[in-house]
């Protein structure tokens, strides 16, 4: 599910934390970035819906709380220390978080990188999300 371009994100304007549905999101990549998957994933709904770019190491579409579990724990893997900086807007119905992650990888690279992710929840659960490799895909 996807806003129509006419229903745009103002960059300026950053969701209020205090919306359970931004503060639900915004918990789980807080959970990501100290690396407890299990509490970044214990806002999914069982049947959750997750879609990675598929030029993202292991990206492509998963289905389940469990599937997104083992992505985000290998996804963790990757880095020796990670840096994350998401800041969430509403687009109507939609939690759009622009993902600010940075540091080192596992293999002593470095890498900075800026995504879009769209969320959708329903019920204090999320339902689905949508992550783009460019956000100006979502902006």
């Amino acid at each position: 599910m996807t806003s129509s371009p006419a229903d745009p994100v103002n960059p300026a304007d950053p969701a209020d934390p205090a919306d359970p549905d931004v503060a639900l999101v915004l918990a789980a990549y807080a959970a990501y970035a100290r690396g407890d998957i299990d509490a970044a994933v214990a806002g999914l709904d069982p049947e959750v819906e997750w879609v990675e770019p598929e030029e993202f190491p292991n990206g492509g579409a998963r289905r389940g709380r469990d599937a997104v579990h083992a992505y985000l724990c290998a996804s963790f893997a990757m880095w020796r220390e990670l840096h994350s900086e998401p800041v969430a807007y509403r687009r109507g119905g939609e939690v759009v978080v622009v993902h600010h992650a940075y540091g080192v990888l596992a293999d002593g690279g470095a890498l900075d990188v800026t995504v879009a992710d769209v969320f959708t929840v329903r019920g204090g659960r999320v339902v689905r999300m949508h992550a783009y490799a460019d956000p100006a895909e979502v902006l």
